[in-house]
């Protein structure tokens, strides 16, 4: 009996021993799932932080981007008041091209990441909203399309921006009501106005991508590919930067020799001239072409690829140089294949909504940071003039304009010294380079 009490209680105690094992191990599993939680969780935060902290670094490193593209633009007016105070001009051999670049490929170093810099004159392109259709219709032409769609789409170009409610070439269509139907829109007597499928905003376009919105304009025909292409270049982009081999292309295009898209053309900024220094061969084709009537193509391309090829900085492997730059047209008589004929139709060229011109005003600077994994690119719009302000003015007197001022500020003093090349001085004029900022895009 007593014996069998003893077997009972050890028995006990065994059970009771295995039941706090038992918990001792759930709570070593318990606690062993909550520490790695908590692992993971300080793992994610600090990635988090880090990637944060290269974004930011990335962030600032563009804007750095900007701003050296800023100080190019601002030496650059600075050195063409020193050496051409009375026929300055823009071209690929100035310091905003940044020319020690033009075959280079790396990156500058900045601290822990890098950053990329390219200035883009945006009066180097066709303006689509002073453009004529003729214009228009020459640019359709020059990439593929055979009139009547190249009409057509000029036609929608002008109608999109101009501000009457009549189609271009017909005083009887109505824009909307005439597009709505070529779109497949079935119109009928009671159709309100609200329930056409376009409609035309009757004011500038405000960006070149709405010209994806006007009828006809297809994204093959603006960007230059197929479209459902796009999103697996996009991925291979993203790839090429994620393992540090991304390449602006714009570069990359200039190396295969491939010919520029629209999109890469067209501009809404600036006032409609063209500066025939940084103009494209794409673009000086079609200028040519429009200007002779829409009549012969390979002559007007032959003529743009003569100029491009003189003046360098196209996709040649010709270094611009200042002597070869365009100052008047007059200069264009030294290019090989330029005739009277050629450069008149270049002086027209007014007619057909543009002109011609020798030095640019807007520019697009765009800045690229990375560091990291993380990228940033930071685009700006900018106006380049240098402005002058007279001291002796009354209305500047005892303001900040009156006084000297240091830093980019110009000054010549009338009957004192003598320039760099021993001219003396002619006035007292104060002449800051400004840098306007019209557009920030980030």
């Amino acid at each position: 009996m007593i014996c069998s009490l003893r077997i009972r209680a050890q028995g006990g105690r065994a059970r009771q021993r295995g039941v706090v094992m038992a918990l001792v191990l759930w709570m070593v599993v318990v606690l062993s799932i909550v520490a790695t939680s908590l692992a993971f969780d300080v793992r994610i935060d600090s990635r988090l932080a880090l990637f944060q902290r290269e974004q930011l670094q990335a962030y600032n490193l563009a804007k750095s981007a900007v701003a050296v593209g800023m100080t190019h633009l601002q030496n650059d007016l600075l050195i063409d008041f020193q050496e051409n105070p009375n026929q300055p001009y823009d071209a690929f051999s100035d310091v905003w091209a940044q020319p020690w670049r033009r075959d280079q490929d790396e990156p500058e170093q900045l601290g822990a990441g890098t950053y990329e810099l390219e200035i883009i004159d945006e009066d180097s392109k066709i303006n689509i909203n002073t453009a004529n259709a003729r214009l228009l219709r020459a640019m359709m032409e020059f990439y593929g399309l055979e009139s009547p769609e190249s009409d057509d789409i000029a036609n929608a170009i002008v109608d999109w921006r101009d501000a009457d409610n009549r189609v271009t070439g017909s005083a009887a269509d109505l824009e909307n009501e005439f597009y709505s139907q070529l779109l497949g829109q079935r119109i009928r007597r009671d159709t309100l106005e609200s329930d056409l499928i376009y409609r035309c905003p009757n004011e500038p376009f405000l960006t070149v991508e709405q010209l994806l919105d006007v009828c006809g304009m297809t994204p093959d025909l603006f960007y230059g590919f197929d479209p459902e292409a796009r999103e697996a270049e996009r991925l291979e982009r993203r790839n090429r930067a994620a393992i540090g081999r991304s390449q602006r292309e714009r570069r990359a295009r200039r190396a295969r020799r491939e010919p520029l898209p629209m999109s890469e053309i067209v501009t809404v900024n600036g006032s409609g001239r063209i500066n025939l220094n940084t103009a494209s061969e794409e673009v000086l084709t079609i200028i040519l072409y429009a200007a002779g009537n829409l009549t012969n193509m390979d002559a007007a391309q032959t003529a743009a690829e003569s100029i491009v090829n003189f003046r360098g900085g196209g996709r040649g492997k010709r270094a611009p140089s200042p002597d070869d730059a365009f100052k008047s047209l007059a200069d264009l008589q030294k290019v090989p294949g330029m005739n009277d004929a050629s450069l008149a139709l270049l002086g027209n060229s007014g007619a057909l909504g543009v002109s011609v011109d020798f030095k640019s005003n807007v520019y697009m600077i765009v800045g690229t940071g990375r560091a990291g994994r993380a990228e940033k690119t930071i685009s700006v719009i900018v106006d380049k003039r240098l402005e002058t302000y007279n001291p002796e003015d009354a209305r500047l007197l005892g303001s900040s304009g009156s006084r000297e001022r240091g830093g980019f500020a110009s000054r010549r003093r009338s009957g004192g010294g003598r320039s760099r090349r021993g001219e003396r001085n002619e006035d007292n004029f104060i002449r800051i380079p400004a840098i306007r900022v019209l557009q920030w895009i980030e």
